[in-house]
């Protein structure tokens, strides 16, 4: 035990004759501080797709497994649907839909009503029901998912698609989705397209809902006014499709709602994973479901979960949902579908096109639905004199808005903010009961293990400046990724215990190190600092999203949650990677560990000192935010949040709620 406190006092402390020569070296420039090797940008990124990839293996291995009895498969898809429905969420005692036809338009063909209903209490959704220009019916329905279009159900090809199914006997409910067409929900955004799907994401998550939740609710309750219409045979099921965004909801609601028959989402389906890695990595909030990586469901799993009801796959050779990845995924449900005895029941089609619902998929959605609601196969073909309407002939509401129209419209974001109101009483009678209990689900919600593995500890090179001798560390838990650290300790050889402040920053450790800077100002004859760059901070900063999700750390932070490791989360880790660390060099030498966690290391560190008593104080300097409620789910158009994003966190805690317990231990400026 002495030669083992002897060792970790060398390489803390640095007193060894040979360190001489080294710790002569100045830093000339904040970049001779720089630990890691090169550009680090995509290391973060790589770590995290990685682990998809691990998930993605894990995966193919049990539906492989299943694959060899019937009994197991028709097991594994029960418990696909039954881990989806677990991560989605509950739905509440519906309401009134409080229906209403704001007006008519005749198509020659076929003929439109403007409908109007609640999803939620004071939540409207616009939409048009498509009827057969002749007859009273009673004809089977079909429900039609708009993709990420600004007009949402009067974007062309949409109506197209709408008109050619009601041209071929069957009544058509089109929707405005949440954002777009005459449900704009946050008017005062910058309109970079369905950017708010991913902001109204971030409090919704952690009010233990999501962008996905809303979306397949109103797509729940648009089945309910469907099936409302006497026009509407209610002795079949109900068919689906939709395509981009609407094959996205598609997706979702036809593995939920059993009133869903044949379903035909287009240009969506791929593996996940592939999609990460191409071109256009993780997309909108309404497309990605917390958790679908750590519970092993993939795209192609919608379509497996909802056995035996008949799906097809519509593709587009063309399309940025790469090609190859839609052929290599489809094969699980031919085989899923085949060993069950019911391979006619899943179909792939492909177009030689772009993405989008083009003349091939309308067509083959059309077929699809006459095939299993009308018993003909029958190709259909398109006519190419479809009369469509402008937006203005198919408004809904009196303004186009219905946020316009309705003093008291509840968008999402009002919904979740109320929500996480109501949720207050449920976490202080939670705290008020047994606090250990309650740290305990806090790791669990940040995907915080409890029994983590000692980091292994790499010391590189040393320097020196005239206030301070710094040591340059990466420590690296197996399985993990490596988090780069300087030590910074006074420039005297010092033969007694030393108080450590751990250091973490947003802007980089770098950036701290200056000689007029913070970290200067804390070392002295009796401090350290041990200065740490948490992932996607500093040196491991990602290289970045696309502007319009408005967070440099959109795709991480998707991925990450994906995985079921939240980002802040996994930054924990790394902090206490360095309170390992310390812990092992003994009280000799570390007579206490302290934390400062600055910008958007503030909430993380908040979370390291609640759950790790080894860390005597904690201060929170400028921190990026003080509570979730407030400054998330009431803020929905701030920026850079997805990094402090803990899916249904709220149900369970606040920050507030770690602050108290912490008490003195907490210092805030």
């Amino acid at each position: 035990m002495r030669s083992c406190n002897f060792r970790f006092f060398c390489l803390l402390f640095g007193l060894v004759v040979t360190f001489t020569q080294v710790l002569g070296q100045k830093v000339n420039s904040l970049d001779d501080l720089q630990v890691l090797e090169g550009d680090q940008r995509q290391l973060l990124w790589n770590h995290l797709t990685s682990q998809c990839d691990r998930l993605d293996r894990q995966r193919a291995e049990r539906l492989a497994k299943a694959l060899k009895s019937p009994a197991a498969l028709k097991q594994h898809l029960t418990k696909l649907r039954d881990d989806y429905r677990n991560i989605l969420g509950s739905f509440p005692k519906k309401s009134p839909l409080k229906a209403k036809v704001t007006g008519k338009l005749d198509g020659s063909s076929y003929r439109v009503e403007k409908v109007l209903f609640e999803s939620l209490p004071n939540h409207h959704v616009t939409a048009l029901l498509y009827l057969p220009a002749n007859g009273d019916g009673p004809w089977p329905g079909v429900l039609f998912a708009c993709g990420h279009s600004a007009n949402g159900k009067a974007y062309p090809p949409y109506q197209t698609a709408c008109a050619l199914l009601a041209q071929n006997g069957f009544v058509v409910l089109s929707y405005d989705p949440i954002s777009q067409g005459e449900r704009t929900q946050l008017p005062k955004a910058a309109r970079y397209g369905t950017t708010t799907h991913t902001l109204l994401n971030h409090g919704a998550r952690l009010t233990g809902r999501s962008v996905v939740w809303y979306s397949a609710w109103d797509g729940i309750r648009s089945i309910d006014y469907l099936l409302s219409r006497p026009e509407v045979d209610r002795s079949k099921p109900v068919g689906m499709t939709g395509t981009s965004g609407g094959g996205t909801q598609t997706t979702f609601l036809m593995a939920l709602d059993d009133r869903i028959g044949p379903a035909a989402p287009s240009c969506y389906t791929m593996q996940r994973t592939d999609k990460f890695h191409g071109k256009s990595g993780p997309a909108d909030g309404c497309q990605h479901l917390a958790g679908e990586g750590l519970y092993g469901i993939d795209h192609i799993d919608y379509s497996l979960m909802r056995f035996p009801r008949p799906t097809a796959i519509l593709a587009a050779t063309q399309d940025f949902f790469e090609i190859d990845s839609t052929r290599e995924t489809v094969r699980d449900a031919k085989a899923v579908f085949g060993a069950l005895g019911q391979a006619d029941r899943f179909a792939f089609f492909e177009a030689d096109t772009t993405h989008g619902m083009h003349v091939g998929h309308r067509q083959e959605a059309t077929r699809w639905m006459r095939q299993w609601l009308y018993n003909d196969s029958s190709p259909v073909t398109e006519p190419k004199d479809i009369r469509l309407f402008t937006d203005a002939e198919l408004q809904v509401t009196r303004t186009g808005q219905v946020h316009n129209d309705f003093p008291d419209e509840a968008n999402v974001a009002d919904i979740s903010l109320r929500l996480a109101n109501r949720l207050e009483t449920k976490r202080r009678h939670f705290w008020a009961g047994n606090p250990a209990k309650a740290l305990a689900k806090v790791r669990k919600l940040i995907g915080l293990p409890e029994n983590l593995p000692q980091p292994r500890v790499e010391r590189g090179g040393q320097a020196q400046t005239n206030w301070a001798r710094i040591d340059k560390f990466t420590l690296q838990r197996t399985g993990d990724m490596p988090v780069p650290a300087l030590l910074f300790r006074p420039p005297g050889n010092t033969s007694h215990a030393l108080d450590v402040v751990v250091y973490a920053d947003d802007r980089g450790m770098r950036s701290a190190a200056h000689a007029n800077g913070p970290i200067r100002k804390l070392v002295n004859e009796s401090t350290a600092v041990f200065a740490v760059d948490l992932r996607g901070l500093g040196e491991t900063r990602d290289q970045g999203s696309n502007a319009k999700y408005h967070s440099h750390s959109h795709r991480v932070g998707n991925v990450a949650t994906h995985i079921g490791q939240p980002l802040l989360g996994q930054r924990v880790r790394d902090l206490l990677s360095v309170v390992d660390y310390l812990n092992q060099v003994g009280s000799e030498r570390v007579r206490s560990i302290r934390m400062i966690g600055v910008g958007s290391a503030g909430p993380v560190a908040l979370h390291a000192a609640a759950l790790d008593a080894r860390i005597s104080k904690v201060e929170l300097r400028n921190p990026a935010l003080n509570n979730w409620l407030g400054d998330v789910v009431a803020q929905p158009l701030r920026r850079e949040m997805v990094d402090h994003v803990v899916p249904g966190a709220l149900a369970w805690y606040d920050l507030p709620d770690l602050a108290r317990q912490l008490g003195a231990r907490l210092r805030t400026r």
